[in-house]
């Protein structure tokens, strides 16, 4: 996430830094290797006078101990680091969501010494930009002044810092960037005790890592390793949490506050002790102009300018989308483990459209606001393109901050009674079994036996306590009239519902057929509203199903792609769970307004001449209008809503009046000029706005001519026939 900011190009010395980094000069490994020996003799003798063993037997006794059992320096690649790093979750558009730090460790995200270099190359041509890799210069100047020509080592200050240790200072001091780094990458191999073991096996390390290792791979690692405070490790961490910036993007003068914190990150806390931080910074400006990086002038300049802090906190997770987020998190998890996820450095980029989540989050919090009179105080919503399942909004409550609501459950994920915007999946499975929307059902007072209950019967009603006598599955879909799908179901079988709801993209609830009876059809078994939204997709998607996804794409530190979303091949690889003709069908029913208009009325939320086409559309109520739902779908969005409470308790409203009125909205503003590119096709175009008709449908006439049977299969009835259909 990028910010852009004002930076004034900054005066450069004679000498020329890029070019002192790339001086590498390989001294005699001998000679340096000897240091550690000296220094690890001399050590040895200082312990041995304190006891009955020689003075050079202690040297020798001590230079085995301290040279034995050490790292494999071969071990590390110069992006591993200390092995974690933070996961980072984007919108579609490339927004940051939210950063997932291990509650244990922090934040970290690697980034390439190159990588930065090919950044301020880019910058180039913005004169407001910094123009040099100011948080080199200033970490070389703060921690380790020779580390461009040392080998892993300084000998002059380790007997600086030998001879104050003899005098009854602690044992400390005389560490280079290289001897900081191997001591953060092999704790345990080196020991972490204040001791004159533990510092020179430090420098051996150092001496080796300096053999196997370029200065800049060093560098690398040692700025993606240091802890910085405030739970930031690494640099880009450090830099986006105290500047929302990142590395490429550092003034001179931050960059030499940032490069003065891993010496003493909870001193120099800006937050906590901005004037001693300050004094940290002049320091290391200093020691940049004394040593020709900079000039002194550059360095007055850049003390004086005031450092541009966020408000402290303002970088952690969950502040945008938080539902979407806690559930992509627990997505990826399954799929990738929890150690990925909290310390692989994923860099997740999701299917969700924040601008157009903020819309559907405004429209659902809106109308629930409206409902209280209806004892309504929660809504949730799921937007979903059918051809790929992808997510593209998901508002999980009213208010996620809410607790009196319960807000931070994402209601999407729970089991709900769908009421009866589960027919559509019962006359779908009718009409393959050669029911049509013309089919002839009577609505008449009829009551079914209870199956191992003698002498108990259930007993459907429509909700106006009407009976409309001979109507076809059209009316009877339109108009959801309970007698009539629940005489379907009868028909077909509870386990072929079950089993083609399932098969539609509902995984995860209807799993035991014994558990249900007739009600089924009428709601009487929950479903979660992302799989009930799922299943609408199927149709929506020609009868074809595609699982849903929250992924675009994800990658790990190194870069690597471990998932990319095939669009064009999610679709050929779908499962055609519908005969396309059956899907047309049951969509025919669901966008026929006019059949509506018999309970509905013509103008209701369901009708949506905004768009100007075609809009399926199905409302659902449970028992004591605990649930409302409208669930619904054009050639390119499928939309689900929800709204009640979260603790079940009932309301006064159907689905009509509660979630009618938020699907209708956000449908018409999802469909907004400014979403197209979300809308569109596997190949970036629009997709057709008309549902394709399959080639074995055709269209006839429908026979009114009264019955008795209960059902009538054939197409003497039909209003729409299957010509390849049994």
């Amino acid at each position: 996430m990028l910010y852009a900011r004002g930076a004034r190009v900054l005066p450069r010395p004679n000498r020329s830094p890029l070019l002192l980094r790339r001086r590498q000069h390989r001294r005699s490994g001998l000679w340096s290797l000897a240091v550690v020996g000296f220094v690890a003799v001399v050590v040895g003798i200082a312990l041995a006078s304190l006891s009955t063993v020689s003075a050079a037997a202690g040297g020798i006794a001590l230079w085995s101990n301290v040279s034995t059992n050490l790292p494999d320096v071969n071990q590390v690649g110069p992006m591993d680091g200390v092995g974690y790093a933070t996961s980072k979750i984007y919108d579609r558009t490339g927004k940051l969501l939210t950063q997932i730090a291990d509650p244990q460790t922090g934040y970290r995200t690697p980034v390439g010494y190159q990588e930065i270099l090919d950044h301020i190359t880019q910058q180039q041509s913005d004169p407001n930009a910094p123009h040099q890799a100011f948080i080199f210069d200033a970490t070389v100047a703060a921690e380790d002044s020779s580390f461009w020509t040392n080998q892993g080592i300084n000998p002059t200050a380790i007997a600086r810092s030998f001879a104050e240790n003899l005098s009854g200072a602690p044992i400390s001091g005389a560490s280079t960037i290289t001897q900081q780094l191997v001591r953060l990458l092999y704790p345990n191999r080196i020991g972490d005790q204040q001791s004159y073991t533990r510092k020179i096996r430090e420098a051996i390390v150092a001496y080796q890592f300096t053999q196997h290792y370029t200065k800049t791979q060093i560098l690398e690692m040692y700025l993606n390793d240091i802890y910085y405070g405030d739970r930031a490790y690494g640099i880009d961490a450090a830099s986006m949490t105290f500047f929302n910036e990142h590395p490429w993007q550092l003034t001179l003068g931050e960059a030499a506050m940032l490069a003065g914190l891993p010496q003493a990150p909870s001193a120099y806390d800006p937050y906590q002790n901005y004037t001693l931080m300050k004094a940290r910074q002049h320091y290391v400006l200093d020691q940049m102009a004394q040593q020709g990086v900079i000039t002194q002038q550059a360095a007055d300049d850049a003390y004086a300018q005031a450092l541009p802090l966020v408000p402290q906190g303002s970088n952690d997770q969950g502040t945008l989308a938080p539902a979407w987020v806690n559930f992509v998190e627990g997505y990826l998890e399954q799929k990738y483990g929890s150690a990925a996820v909290y310390g692989g450095g994923l860099i997740v980029q999701t299917t969700l459209d924040y601008n157009l989540q903020q819309q559907a989050q405004q429209i659902v919090s809106s109308h629930v606001q409206d409902l209280a009179g209806y004892h309504i105080d929660n809504g949730a919503l799921v937007g979903m393109l059918p051809w790929d399942g992808e997510i593209v909004t998901m508002v999980g409550s009213a208010d996620y901050y809410n607790t009196l609501i319960r807000g931070a459950v994402n209601v999407t994920l729970q089991p709900r009674s769908p009421g009866s915007s589960i027919k559509p999946v019962t006359y779908t499975a009718a009409f393959a079994r050669g029911f049509y929307p013309g089919t002839i059902l009577h609505d008449i007072d009829k009551q079914w036996p209870i199956p191992g209950q003698p002498g108990k019967f259930y007993h459907p009603h429509n909700d106006t306590l009407k009976h409309y006598g001979n109507v076809t599955i059209r009316t009877a879909l339109d108009n959801s009239l309970n007698i009539p799908a629940v005489e379907t179901l009868d028909y077909i079988g509870v386990p072929t519902l079950i089993n083609l709801d399932h098969a539609m993209g509902n995984h995860s609830t209807l799993y035991d057929t014994s558990n249900y009876g007739l009600s089924l059809t009428l709601g009487g078994g929950d479903v979660t509203l992302l799989e009930h939204t799922n299943v609408f997709a199927t149709l929506a998607n020609e009868g074809r199903y595609v699982p849903y996804t929250p992924l675009l794409e994800v990658s790990n530190a190194a870069g690597q792609t471990l998932f990319k979303l095939d669009r064009a091949g999610a679709y050929a690889q779908g499962q055609q769970v519908v005969p396309a003709a059956n899907a047309f069908q049951t969509t025919s029913v669901l966008t026929d307004n006019n059949a509506r208009g018999m309970i509905f009325g013509t103008n209701s939320p369901l009708n949506v001449p905004e768009l100007n086409r075609p809009v399926a559309a199905k409302t659902g109520t449970s028992e004591n209008s605990e649930d409302g739902l409208t669930m619904g779908y054009t050639t390119d969005l499928v939309v689900g809503v929800w709204t009640g409470n979260t603790d079940n308790s009932p309301t006064l409203a159907d689905g009509v009046v509660s979630a009618g009125p938020i699907w209708h909205d956000f449908m018409v503003a999802a469909h907004q000029p400014r979403y197209a590119a979300d809308l569109a096709g596997p190949d970036g175009k629009p997709v057709a706005p008309a549902f394709p008709q399959p080639s074995n449908i055709v269209f006839a006439k429908v026979c009114n001519k009264p019955t008795p049977e209960p059902i009538i299969k054939g197409t003497e009835h039909t209003v729409i026939c299957d010509a390849g259909a049994p």
